[in-house]
């Protein structure tokens, strides 16, 4: 009797010590059942998500609550581009080479083609604002809109900013999605990416992947290098036709603008910041245009050497290179040499970021610039005018003898590209590309550096113009050597 009363007692006592070891390992572990305000995390995401997260006990993946929520405001952007183009692939080579030959008929040589282009955008706005890439809409005849559930729109053009590669197109429609804008400031290397658009014409395709790193800058972008950069990088897979598909977190919000792919990298993409895009499309929705800061220099890098050459204790901020007259930097007593190192309350970095924040300030706006100048801390007062868009060319009063061929230059000392960093010392800057013109068929595009003209060196303007003139008449194609960021290459242009 005793024994099995010890049995008994064991066991209770057993029993006891393995509810208790249960109840310390569930708190320990985190078992107990998912609840909304968990940690304050789940309860920060959307519906659909937070469902999702509910149900990772039963194998579902996260990101697939993000794709339902976010696919339906994904849109594909077809767009249709009017070209000129020779009939005969083979002509143009054999005139390059023998000469016309008294072939005659060029013009009977040559064809209008409308050329497809597809791409991704996504609306941002319930009454039917979609963002995209300028690139994406550039030149376009025509701009067709495609939701996911099949309802097709015809688009218009609110505004494009080629300086930054972001566009606004509209539609008019009832019941359209729309998605939330995330905050890109608040992102870190690590976090969540996921990519979604219409690679390759295959349409609502999601990938996934981190955000590599921030503040990537001098990127040469196909189609056209903007001026103001500041990419997010990730490896979430963006391939040609994504552009201008959304990035976005694990909570479904906007982070980027997916922009461009590294074609002999695996695993390199990048995206403009939403934060950046948000600016930019409230400018356009609401002016047409982007308005930015105006001073007039030419910054560049301070690497070591010169640090130690010009006795500065670091590489922070950068050196003003040379000080166009009659502007604000002018009037405001910068001069060639001064290394600015705060602007308008901000510590400066680098020159794609001290041209980001100087484009930010508000024409009209009074500014403090803070300078060392031979070792001496100062600090100048500057008022910024308005800068002119570089990529719009005016319409000019008389007779513009920089126009040729579909193209608008401006010399490398013109006052509007002063602060603008071009790799080339010499030569004329392509500001300005006619649609449908002998120069966009020859893949000219702004931002390009003219070095020479038919085997003449063009040095600056009036270079340009001379060559102009001695080619005026000429049928035959005209070799032009073009440098784009720092590469060069050659490419022809047929006179009309």
């Amino acid at each position: 009797m005793g024994r099995s009363l010890g049995w008994v007692t064991g066991g209770i006592t057993l029993v006891a010590v393995g509810l208790i070891l249960g109840v310390v390992i569930t708190a320990s572990t985190n078992l107990g059942p998912v609840s909304s305000a968990q940690d304050g995390v789940v309860s920060e995401l959307p519906g659909t998500v937070t469902g999702s997260y509910a149900s990772l006990a039963v194998g579902r993946s996260p990101f697939s609550a993000v794709a339902e929520e976010v696919l339906p405001a994904v849109v594909s952007v077809d767009t249709k581009r009017t070209i000129r183009r020779s009939a005969d692939p083979f002509g143009d080579m054999f005139r390059d080479m023998f000469g016309d030959r008294g072939q005659g008929g060029d013009e009977q040589n040559y064809r209008e083609f409308e050329v497809p282009g597809s791409a991704s955008g996504f609306i941002f706005d319930a009454s039917g604002y979609i963002m995209t890439n300028n690139h994406v809409v550039m030149g376009a005849n025509e701009v067709e809109v495609t939701l996911t559930d099949g309802r097709e729109f015809e688009a218009t053009v609110v505004g494009q900013d080629p300086n930054t590669d972001i566009a606004v197109i509209k539609i008019e429609g009832d019941d359209l999605p729309w998605l939330r804008l995330g905050d890109s400031d608040d992102l870190r290397v690590g976090d969540w990416a996921i990519a979604v658009g219409n690679p390759l014409d295959l349409e609502g395709t999601v990938t996934v992947g981190v955000i590599s790193a921030k503040g990537r800058v001098n990127l040469n972008i196909r189609g056209g290098a903007p001026l103001y950069q500041d990419f997010i990088q990730t490896d979430a897979s963006i391939n040609f036709g994504n552009s201008g598909g959304p990035l976005v977190n694990i909570k479904g919000e906007v982070i980027g603008i997916n922009s461009a792919v590294n074609a002999q990298a695996d695993g390199i993409g990048f995206a403009i910041p939403i934060n950046l895009a948000k600016d930019v499309s409230d400018a356009l929705i609401s002016e047409g245009k982007v308005v930015r800061g105006f001073l007039g220099v030419r910054p560049q890098e301070i690497t070591r050497e010169l640090a130690e050459a010009s006795d500065l204790g670091d590489t922070e901020g950068v050196i003003i290179s040379s000080v166009e007259s009659d502007t604000p930097a002018d009037k405001a007593g910068i001069e060639p040499g001064d290394v600015i190192t705060d602007f308008d309350g901000v510590s400066i970095t680098s020159v794609p970021q001290f041209r980001r924040v100087v484009a930010g300030v508000t024409p009209g706006d009074e500014v403090k610039v803070g300078v060392v100048r031979d070792g001496q801390a100062k600090v100048l007062t500057a008022v910024l005018e308005e800068r002119r868009d570089t990529f719009v060319a005016d319409e000019p009063e008389e007779e513009d003898e920089t126009r040729w061929f579909g193209l608008g230059v401006v010399g490398l000392d013109d006052p509007l590209i002063a602060d603008i960093d071009i790799a080339a010392d010499e030569g004329v800057l392509v500001v300005d590309v006619e649609n449908g013109s002998p120069a966009e068929d020859a893949g000219i595009a702004p931002g390009d550096v003219i070095l020479s003209v038919a085997g003449s060196s063009v040095e600056d303007l009036d270079d340009y113009r001379d060559v102009m003139r001695d080619l005026e008449g000429r049928k035959k194609a005209i070799k032009v050597m073009v440098q784009r960021a720092e590469y060069t290459h050659f490419v022809a242009i047929k006179p009309e």
